[in-house]
């Protein structure tokens, strides 16, 4: 079942809904955030086009899909209410315009002789942007912000820098992105010491509205990069990442983590040759479902052919090659399962591509992140739909691990 199963008159009862609730308790109660890009305009009404379309799934299936169980956009939602009759326009995307810009004008103070901007209020919205990564409460307890922020402004932050949570957790207010409940105001006129934090435990995060503009997976990405790219340049980000809850966005998609060595294993000899089969563990995971029929599109429109080195493969004397994700599929990506969102690739070339070795530049030529290739058209049959907005996204990606300014 999909945006297929929708007609004109299960939009209509979800607009209906929505008017009834308010648009706040709409959203909330159905799991999604504000509009990014698309609105429904209906008598003068607008609606975020999303949530109708996920209600409405619901009253023609009986299953109300939430923002994550599928995609948005202008090939997706925006196509299917088009094609109902309704009318779609783009909103909203300027407050996406405005989160960043606040994101590059922290008040970020300095230190005595030291001319580089403090570290606290860019680590601390990181930490926050992994909650909301994984779908954590926006707001957090004081003696929570202190014990996993403080740790990681000692260890991240500028050298010889003294770390004081209590300031981001009460300055960031000056962001406009930021709130702090459980101070009174008598108290709230001065900045409250720490003594008032531990005594009246009050809690901090992104406002709502941010926090919705955070749930939508490319505005979260375009936050992390901003903060990176503004304050953050010198800084591992692949160990900060794995500190701080992040390191979903090291990789494009779906590598393989190496296994971890236990003991317990076959007995070996003197060199090293085992003297017999090679021990088993029971493991139980969750996979993502992906649509078989869509991968073998990808295949024959390509020919079988990578479409970044143009190799054509054959195992076990038939072809072989990969339809690979461009945005992935799973946390915190959120990618659509799409043929619009996949390309044909070699195994070599998936595994760069997802390692964000090499990404798609603006005019369609393949680069390496690590300037040491020369760049070639990305081959694309016409008849294969590429979404330039998928591309984008993982050009952010490389441009976040690889530091490369303008690449996203």
């Amino acid at each position: 079942m999909g945006l297929g199963d929708i007609r004109h008159d299960h939009v209509i009862a979800a607009t209906v809904e929505f008017r009834r609730l308010g648009r706040d308790k709409f959203l909330r109660t159905y799991g999604f955030g504000r509009a990014m890009s698309y609105e429904l305009v209906l008598d003068g009404l607008r609606y975020d086009s999303k949530a109708i379309a996920g209600v409405a799934h619901g009253y023609a299936t009986g299953d109300f899909w939430k923002a994550r169980d599928f995609s948005g956009g202008a090939a997706t939602v925006a196509r299917c209410l088009r094609e109902l009759g309704f009318v779609v326009e783009t909103g909203a995307a300027d407050n996406r315009a405005a989160l960043l810009a606040r994101l590059r004008q922290l008040k970020v103070s300095r230190g005595p002789g030291n001319p580089d901007p403090s570290r606290h209020q860019p680590l601390s919205l990181l930490w926050a942007m992994a909650r909301a990564a994984d779908d954590r409460p926006r707001l957090t307890p004081w003696p929570t912000f202190r014990d996993e922020v403080g740790p990681l402004l000692v260890e991240f932050g500028l050298p010889n820098a003294k770390a004081t949570p209590e300031y981001p957790f009460w300055h960031l207010q000056g962001s406009g992105l930021w709130e702090v409940r459980g101070i009174p105001t008598e108290l709230a006129k001065r900045v409250p010491n720490v003594g008032i934090f531990n005594q009246r435990h009050p809690q901090a995060g992104f406002t709502a509205e941010t926090a919705d503009l955070l749930c939508d997976p490319v505005t979260r990405l375009e936050a992390i990069a901003t903060i990176c790219e503004t304050y953050l340049g010198d800084i591992d980000r692949q160990a900060l990442f794995s500190r701080i809850g992040l390191s979903g966005y090291t990789t494009a998609g779906g590598l393989l983590t190496a296994c971890v060595e236990e003991t317990g294993g076959a007995d070996t000899d003197e060199y090293g040759r085992s003297g017999g089969p090679a021990p088993r563990r029971e493991a139980t995971r969750s996979v993502i479902v992906r649509d078989e029929a869509l991968a073998r599109k990808v295949k024959e429109l390509e020919g079988g052919r990578c479409q970044v080195c143009d190799t054509a493969l054959r195992y076990l004397n038939r072809p072989y090659s990969e339809a690979a994700h461009i945005r992935g599929l799973g946390s915190p990506h959120h990618g659509p399962d799409e043929l619009q969102n996949l390309l044909c690739l070699c195994p070599n070339c998936h595994i760069l591509f997802d390692g964000l070795e090499i990404y798609v530049d603006s005019d369609g030529h393949v680069r390496g992140t690590r300037d040491d290739r020369a760049p070639r058209p990305l081959r694309r049959d016409p008849g294969h739909p590429m979404d330039e907005a998928h591309i984008a996204y993982h050009r952010t990606l490389c441009a976040l691990k690889a530091r490369i300014p303008g690449v996203g």
